[in-house]
């Protein structure tokens, strides 16, 4: 029973607070700084074709990388197999 009063009292306890309704000048400035701060849509194209293009060569550059890491590697098992030396 202690448990729901606890419970009870903190849910009432916002019960008589009321809304405060700023000033005219202050909206006013919080609006003009709203406005302000707004990005042009021509920017976030612009921002979402550079992170697409970016995107785009980093998995051209991965696509790439592994295909010669496979040379690489079939190179290197065919000088160790001739050798049957891992080190020089």
């Amino acid at each position: 029973m202690e448990k729901e009063d606890f419970i009870n009292n903190i849910l009432n306890s916002v019960d008589g607070i009321t809304s405060v309704t700023p000033s005219d000048i202050v909206l006013q400035k919080i609006e003009q700084r709203i406005k302000e701060s707004q990005i042009s849509t021509r920017t976030l194209w612009l921002v979402a074709a550079s992170i697409i293009i970016l995107v785009s060569l980093n998995i051209i550059l991965i696509n790439d990388k592994s295909g010669s890491n496979e040379s690489e590697i079939a190179s290197l098992e065919q000088s160790i197999n001739k050798s049957n030396q891992l080190y020089k």
